[in-house]
């Protein structure tokens, strides 16, 4: 049966027959070899036999109705297959996840909050699934955004389809679609539909479209726009509200509490900003560089390569936090890598930036060799090296070490 049923006409024609049906199988063969033999071979009474198999099977069936029921349904889902692990499913009462297991009785769901809700394979049986993935994983959906009436739908239509298009999850084809429609008392409003890879990345494809889109209408010299039934108007003190300053943040930086806060604008001023996205590289590690990275928001992993070729996460830095200092202060190569495990605004300082203070300011680099030789006894401490000195020894050794570096780099 397994080579010319299973491995055979089965195989041939891709199918896919459940491991569960092979034992079944296996054991009704057993079963009717057994009777075979004890009644033709050794001519033995097989009436009563099969009787008291009858009853036994009767009521063991009885007793594990549910689990049988669940057993059959899982058979018929992993023949039928409207769903295989991996798939993306919504089920008729909301639940939504990812399918990470189909086994004999029940099924398992990975929910978006990252916990498993477990199916009956009878319950999934019976009900109507929206498979997310099927037939070729690609997901297209819509959304709507409002625009003042007065601006030309012409206009709103071009630079709505140019922020689709500039969106790197969205696909080319089939090619973003943008309709005007529902122009009544209301703000005007338009349909965006769109094409990505899967349902997955439909959240972070939106925001893409949005953020490309708020800067495009800002361009143009209008932006989104509400419903004014939405809009409460109260009286009350005229303010202004700004994005927090660089050079407010480099406050919090430890390495620059030495600066003053002209220095820390003039930092910020010259500093190139960057953004990255979730998996972008930083820094690589054992390259040049004469810059470090301050985190204005976001979070980024500090790795390194191991000798078989593995990387292993040394740590995790979030805002106010920052990386290659050493690089820009003694101009060694960079000891790791640095990705960004979040959306990242960092502020790159490069040595010319600082160099003008160092200059102008020659304490300057014994104050800053003190903060890094402190944060690496910290380090060092929280790794369990062995101590061969004292704490104050090592500390002041780290300082002297660093400022004869950093003169040594910038010419002092």
């Amino acid at each position: 049966m397994r080579v010319f049923v299973w491995q055979g006409i089965f195989e041939r024609r891709a199918l896919v027959v459940p491991r569960i049906v092979w034992n079944i199988l296996d054991v009704l063969a057993y079963v009717a070899a057994g009777y075979v033999i004890l009644a033709f071979v050794y001519e033995q009474p097989m009436t009563g036999f099969i009787v008291s198999s009858g009853v036994v099977v009767g009521v063991v069936g009885l007793a594990f109705q549910p689990t049988l029921g669940d057993v059959i349904a899982g058979i018929g889902l992993t023949i039928e297959r409207p769903f295989s692990t991996g798939d993306w499913i919504e089920l008729e009462d909301g639940s939504m996840g990812e399918v990470i297991n189909i086994d004999w009785r029940a099924t398992e769901i990975k929910t978006w909050n990252n916990t498993v809700h477990v199916v009956p394979n009878g319950k999934l049986a019976s009900a109507a699934i929206h498979n997310y993935d099927r037939p070729d994983g690609v997901y297209g959906y819509w959304f709507y955004i409002t625009v003042a009436r007065a601006v030309p739908p012409a206009l709103v239509r071009r630079l709505l389809l140019e922020a689709a298009l500039k969106a790197d999850l969205i696909l080319d084809e089939p090619s973003p679609v943008i309709r005007a429609c529902e122009s009544d008392i209301r703000p005007m409003r338009y349909m965006v539909f769109v094409h990505c890879e899967n349902y997955r990345v439909s959240f972070a494809a939106t925001d893409q479209i949005m953020l490309n889109a708020w800067g495009l209408f800002t361009k143009a010299g209008f932006n989104f726009a509400t419903s004014p039934q939405d809009l409460e108007v109260h009286r009350g003190e005229p303010h202004e509200a700004s994005e927090m300053e660089a050079a407010a943040l480099l406050k919090e930086v430890s390495l620059l509490e030495p600066l003053t806060d002209e220095e820390r604008v003039k930092l910020a001023n010259d500093g190139i900003h960057h953004a990255f996205h979730p998996g972008d590289t930083i820094i690589e590690e054992e390259t040049g560089g004469g810059s470090m990275f301050i985190i204005l928001s976001g979070m980024v992993l500090v790795q390194r390569r191991l000798p078989d070729g593995r990387t292993l996460d040394l740590a995790r830095l979030g805002t106010y936090d920052y990386f290659g200092e050493m690089s820009l202060l003694t101009g060694e190569p960079r000891s790791a890598s640095v990705v960004a495990h979040t959306e990242c605004q960092v502020l790159e300082v490069a040595k010319h930036s600082l160099e003008p203070l160092l200059a102008r300011r020659p304490d300057l680099a014994e104050q800053i060799a003190a903060i890094m030789a402190e944060r690496k006894l910290k380090s060092e401490l929280m790794t369990a090296e062995t101590k061969k000195a004292s704490v104050g020894e090592r500390l002041r050794d780290y300082s002297e070490a660093f400022a004869r570096s950093i003169r040594s780099f910038f010419g002092g």
